[in-house]
């Protein structure tokens, strides 16, 4: 059953792994030996600070989720409270992460971002405290990426992702898949929501990685990286002068 939690989780992850490309790359700029190793000194203590920051985050959020879980599995809470109460901790600590790397917000899809094929949803709310962008152009970030929140009715945002999806040619994820049969074959409860991506998280990239997924809340998050040049930077950052 651990693929359907990943499944179930895979909006926070999906949000968590984003700021964590972002914490993890840094321009670099004509400097001696002595500054660019106490820069990058700092600079590596500083990352790993809001990686630790972000990983107890996490941490406290799975507590609390697995409490929950107990609390269920034990009878002492409904099925109905449950999922009212996990979704709570996952959106306040989601905000919590946002909050804390304070990145550029993003009021839309860039221009790089259309010229794929993406599109926007209609009838949904953009969600400006979670949505983030970044682009090549701007030294320190080094790469584009775009991650937007929208939140609405559950059916509307449902219909909005496959339109999107099949407009950009972003199929269904296998994970998602695979969660959505194995609660059929177990009889437990169905899985609701979507996933498209054209990649498999964790294991193999595209040239700019695409997902497209609504949660069982409704919300829909739209998500593109450009993995080559996030790569480009991060070893540019990482390698001596």
């Amino acid at each position: 059953m651990k693929l359907l939690k990943r499944f179930m989780y895979f909006p926070v992850i999906l949000t968590t792994s984003f700021f964590l490309f972002l914490v993890s790359c840094e321009a670099p700029k004509e400097e001696s030996q002595t500054e660019k190793f106490e820069k990058d000194l700092q600079s590596f203590n500083k990352r790993m600070d809001n990686i630790g920051q972000t990983i107890d985050i996490l941490d406290a959020m799975q507590t609390e989720l697995d409490q929950l879980e107990s609390l269920r599995a034990n009878g002492k809470i409904s099925e109905s409270e449950y999922n009212t109460r996990s979704n709570e901790v996952k959106d306040t600590y989601g905000r919590a992460m946002a909050r804390k790397d304070n990145l550029q917000p993003a009021k839309g899809l860039p221009q790089w971002a259309m010229n794929i094929g993406l599109t926007e949803p209609s009838g949904l709310i953009l969600d400006a405290e979670y949505s983030q962008i970044t682009t090549v152009e701007n030294k320190e970030e080094g790469f584009n990426s775009v991650l937007l929140v929208y939140t609405g009715s559950y059916d509307l945002a449902m219909k909005e992702a496959t339109r999107i999806a099949r407009q950009a040619g972003i199929p269904i994820s296998k994970d998602f898949i695979q969660a959505k049969e194995l609660s059929e074959t177990y009889n437990t409860t169905p899985v609701k929501g979507i996933a498209y991506m054209n990649f498999d998280p964790f294991i193999k990239d595209a040239p700019i990685n695409i997902s497209i997924t609504v949660d069982e809340t409704g919300m829909l998050t739209i998500s593109a990286v450009d993995v080559e040049q996030m790569r480009r930077q991060f070893d540019n950052g990482a390698s001596p002068e």
